[in-house]
């Protein structure tokens, strides 16, 4: 029941009513918080511009040669999924890309696809999942895309 009542709300939040006669005030919308200091100007490269300039074997080897940490973040597909009931609309993501581009510039990739990401665009949120990938890659142009995939 628990479940339900989460998945009720977070529709609720991201859609509004979609009872049909519904009574009371209007769904409120709610505004993403963001940074205290949002960062200004092109975000540093990282390894996307590696990938991009010098191709899968350049990039291959800059990862070989690194001698840091390599991290994945994976924030923008399982805290989608799992901590916030599925309701991350676009709009929320791209008003904390700028910040994403530049904290996470160092990093390894950024998993955002994959699981159930593109079903709850579809579904629940009703946003093209395609303009969504776009859109963050507009935004985050120097951090790699990564995507969840499982089998059978």
């Amino acid at each position: 029941r628990g479940q339900k009542l989460l998945n009720y709300l977070g529709d609720l939040v991201v859609n509004g009513r979609s009872v049909q006669g519904a009574l009371g005030p209007v769904t409120p919308r709610v505004e993403p918080l963001l940074p205290k200091e949002t960062p200004h100007g092109a975000p540093p490269k990282g390894l996307k511009q590696v990938l991009t300039e010098k191709g899968p074997a350049g990039f291959a080897k800059a990862v070989r040669e690194n001698r840091g940490l390599l991290i994945t973040d994976t924030t923008w597909r399982d805290a989608h999924q799992s901590l916030l009931a599925t309701r991350v609309r676009t709009k929320d993501l791209l008003a904390i890309a700028p910040a994403t581009a530049h904290a996470l510039a160092p990093c390894y990739s950024i998993e955002n696809w994959g699981g159930a990401t593109f079903d709850v665009c579809l579904r629940f949120l009703r946003e093209c999942p395609w303009e969504r990938l776009a859109q963050m890659r507009e935004q985050v142009p120097n951090v790699p895309f990564q995507m969840l995939l499982r089998g059978a």
